[in-house]
């Protein structure tokens, strides 16, 4: 490992993945994508989706075309070596895991019962230097005794959800893990961006309810009808049983509602940004413990500037918003090292050492 002379601090990076191509399902792509994908994957093609105004089937491919790229280390703890490479000794990763066995895409290479015991592996020879969160989906069986295994016997550090693989946040089968959590202070990550890998199967009257509101929600495309189970506000119900929950709003709601902010007059349309709803969380007396992360969002650096001045200007946005990068999904945007020192370069000194390293020791609990 190569010594830093430009890291004098201890860095956490709050948003990681290491989970391979085994882990992902095999019909995870659609049909002549997946035909696309039996080619070598070139950026050049995921370029050409975008510019021909397929950017959901864009994204898919890029997510991929990360997973080949990953896949091709061989295995995680080579995936984790990798990333390790891009900075000081002794930085720290909250490594996140991902559970795709039930968003009815086909079955799994390898089970993520191994993803997780690997994980378990890779926290017992590298201590204090991983943080591993445990995946919880509602449909796993006895979930909350699942999760607490993972916890109190494997040392994992927290627990992550992506709701929009199929799933309200608010389902009842959750309600044990958030109360296991607060109780514990374990800290929550939840996928919070419009994009990103979504549910494949039926969208059912069921899967269509709110289990708390019973609001039923109409039929959309399965890409888009991500947006109603990744909404912050599915949130709001959560916390109100348990507002001392340590969650965490990873992307700070993605680039695409950061670009309406900075296009468009908020009179109108305030409310239904997710940018502004995760703000509002955080400066909520009521809820302590809101924090976001800026993983893949602030790849865009035109985009440094928002969160510069919301830090500056507000005490408590300042104090609970995570440096996180979302490797190895930004490799195809550019090097994780240029990520972080970009970023650094900007913020300055004492802004960059909040969200790399106090803002993660106060959320991690360390």
């Amino acid at each position: 490992m190569i010594t830093s002379f430009y890291y004098p601090i201890t860095m956490i990076n709050c948003h990681t993945h290491t989970f391979t191509s085994k882990h992902v399902p095999e019909n995870f792509l659609p049909g002549y994508l997946k035909l696309v994908a039996s080619f070598v994957i070139q950026p050049w093609m995921i370029n050409l989706l975008e510019k021909l105004r397929m950017k959901g089937h864009a994204y898919l491919l890029k997510k991929y075309y990360n997973f080949m790229k990953a896949g091709e280390l061989g295995s995680q703890e080579k995936i984790f070596n990798h990333l390790q490479g891009f900075y000081p000794e002794g930085t720290q990763f909250v490594v996140l895991s991902m559970d795709m066995t039930y968003m009815d895409a086909g079955k799994l290479p390898e089970s993520f019962e191994n993803q997780v015991n690997q994980l378990s592996s890779l926290k017992q020879k590298y201590g204090d230097i991983i943080h591993p969160f445990v995946f919880a989906h509602p449909e796993r069986p006895d979930i909350l005794n699942f999760v607490r295994t993972q916890i109190e016997q494997n040392k994992f550090t927290g627990i992550k959800l992506y709701p929009a693989i199929g799933y309200f946040p608010s389902d009842m089968r959750l309600m044990d893990v958030y109360k296991y959590a607060e109780d514990k202070q374990i800290p929550i990550m939840t996928h919070c961006t419009r994009g990103g890998v979504y549910y494949k199967g039926e969208l059912t009257l069921d899967r269509r309810t709110d289990p708390v509101t019973g609001e039923v929600f109409p039929k959309a495309k399965k890409g888009v009808f991500t947006e109603v189970y990744s909404d912050p506000e599915r949130f709001q119900p959560i916390l109100e049983m348990y507002p001392k929950l340590k969650l965490c709003f990873a992307h700070y709601g993605g680039y695409g509602d950061w670009d309406k902010f900075l296009a468009e007059s908020w009179h109108e349309n305030i409310e239904s940004s997710w940018l502004y709803k995760i703000n509002q969380f955080i400066k909520n007396d009521r809820y302590p413990n809101i924090y976001t992360d800026i993983s893949y969002t602030l790849v865009r650096t035109d985009l440094f500037t928002v969160l510069k001045t919301f830090m500056e200007t507000n005490e408590k946005i300042r104090n609970h918003v995570l440096f996180g990068t979302d490797y190895y999904m930004t490799e195809i945007e550019g090097s994780e090292r240029f990520f972080g020192m970009n970023l650094r370069g900007f913020l300055g000194e004492s802004l960059w050492h909040q969200i790399a390293e106090e803002n993660p020791r106060h959320y991690l609990g360390i």
